[in-house]
Parts: C-alpha cells; structure tokens; sequence
C-alpha cells in the first residue's frame, strides 16, 4: 500500500510540474507604453480604446477609436476597416483590453495589448 501512495504521489507531482512549465497557447500578444507610444505616428497601427463613455471622455490616446469592450463583439463592423492594420487595444489597466484583444484576434485581426493601459501611459493624451 506505502508503494501505491508513494507512486501515486511522484505521478501526480511529476504531471503538476509539467503543467507549470507549459507555455499558454492562448497568450495574448502584450507591448508596453513606451512601446506604444512609438507607434502613436505608425500609420500602420491604430488604437482602441475599450473603457467606458466616461473614461474615454475623461482622457485617451490621440485619435483612437472608442468601443467599450462590452459591445466590441456586436460592434465589430465598425472596425472592419482596419484589417489591414495592427490594433493597439487599451483600457485603463490592461484587463478590459486583454479581453478585447482576444476578440479581435478570434475575428482575424492583427491585435496587442497595451500592458498597463491607461495607468502606464506616459504619451499625450487627448480630452472630450
């Protein structure tokens, strides 16, 4: 019976480590605020931003676009035009665009997130 256990135990240590090592194959590509703010005259590149009404009009990156991500699915269309470029998606802290930036993967576009959103943000930023 010790044998049984101590096999059992050694197996399932063995499978939970090997499952700590493993890469997440549904990462989400990430760059960081200095990053993003190279890109600000990237024509290939546009940001979103998929905060609130009130957040957005409190204060966003120049010239992005404005979907909540809580009606990005629904309102995918109105960024179709922007397949042919890369999506820089923020919020203000990373979480809503980790979100958003899954969704427009999955819909077939080109899109990253901004880690740390808008608390990272060091670039200009525009008023409503």
């Amino acid at each position: 019976m010790k044998l049984f256990i101590n096999i059992s135990t050694t197996v399932l240590a063995i499978i939970f480590l090997w499952s700590c090592g493993k890469s997440n194959p549904e990462t989400i590509p990430t760059m960081t605020s200095p990053q993003g703010e190279k890109l600000l005259s990237n024509q290939d590149y546009i940001f979103l931003d998929v905060r609130t009404e009130q957040e957005y009009d409190v204060g966003h990156i120049p010239n992005s676009t404005h979907i909540p991500v809580g009606s990005l699915e629904t309102r995918i269309d109105e960024i179709e035009k922007f397949k042919d470029k890369k999506i820089v998606v923020y919020c203000r802290s990373g979480n809503r665009s980790a979100k958003g930036t899954t969704i427009l993967i999955k819909s077939g576009f080109e899109a990253v997130n901004l880690s740390g959103g808008m608390l990272q943000w060091k670039g200009p930023v525009d008023k409503k």
